[in-house]
């Protein structure tokens, strides 16, 4: 015969309820921790470099008005401080804007003017920032977009296309780290080049802008309310519509300090 006390234990099945309690509920705990370190870590992290991203954007704007006083009204140089926060700032890849007469297909290599520079480029894990020629640019993988207006002047008879033609005036080609760089931007003796206008004698104005961010130049061209006329990946066409363009460059050489 079974002693009485020991049946009514064999019932009693609390001790093992809490158990599986406890053990639910550890895992529970385990498994929200390691979401939140896997998920939420990587997320914040995520976040911290687009914020930096965005504050090398606000000083890339900041530049972007240093130079255009160089421009604008011949200062001698200028400097801007851009904290770099782990990315690379350097020269970019070769963009070139042309002006000219355009045949229908593209602008007459016998009519027409161009300029080639060197952008300067931001590059982190949080994605780029470029400055090509008075816009500033950020992107991400492969697209990008314009932070600033066109530098274009369009009056009914005569546009006016700036270029502010940036290159590296030393030997060093880009500069990265968690530092804070200054960008000096000097403009040489001579600054603009004499000569750069073409007429349209009959035919249609057109600017070309050869760069890595053409799509980016194209989506500003068509909000501003420019006809494109051509864009590929490498390149995007605009129609003018005057009778005379203009094309003042400034040279601007930069160095890192």
């Amino acid at each position: 015969m079974i002693p009485r006390w020991l049946t009514a234990l064999s019932d009693d099945r609390r001790a093992v309820s809490e158990t599986l309690g406890y053990i639910l509920v550890f895992s529970i705990i385990v498994m929200t921790i390691t979401t939140a370190t896997v998920f939420g870590f990587g997320g914040l992290e995520n976040r911290q470099a687009a914020e930096q991203v965005t504050n090398v954007e606000r000083a890339f704007d900041v530049m972007a008005d240093n130079f255009r006083d160089i421009r604008r009204y011949e200062d001698h140089s200028r400097a801007t401080e851009i904290r770099l926060a782990g990315g690379t700032i350097g020269a970019g890849d070769p963009v070139t804007i042309t002006v000219g007469q355009w045949n229908g297909s593209e602008i007459n290599a016998s009519e027409q003017r161009d300029v080639s520079f060197r952008p300067l480029v931001f590059q982190s894990d949080g994605g780029e920032v470029a400055y090509e020629s008075g816009v500033v640019f950020r992107g991400s993988g492969s697209g990008s977009a314009a932070r600033s207006s066109l530098p274009f002047v369009v009056g009914d008879e005569t546009a006016l296309v700036p270029v502010t033609a940036t290159s590296l005036s030393s030997s060093t080609t880009a500069v990265g780290g968690d530092r804070t760089a200054l960008v000096v931007g000097e403009r040489p003796g001579r600054t603009r080049l004499a000569n750069q206008t073409v007429d349209a004698d009959g035919e249609t104005l057109a600017v070309r802008i050869d760069s890595p961010r053409a799509a980016g130049w194209e989506r500003q061209l068509e909000s501003e309310g420019y006809n494109i006329l051509e864009s590929t990946d490498e390149s995007v066409t605009a129609e003018l519509g005057v009778e005379t363009v203009r094309l003042p460059v400034t040279n601007i050489n930069i160095r890192f300090d």
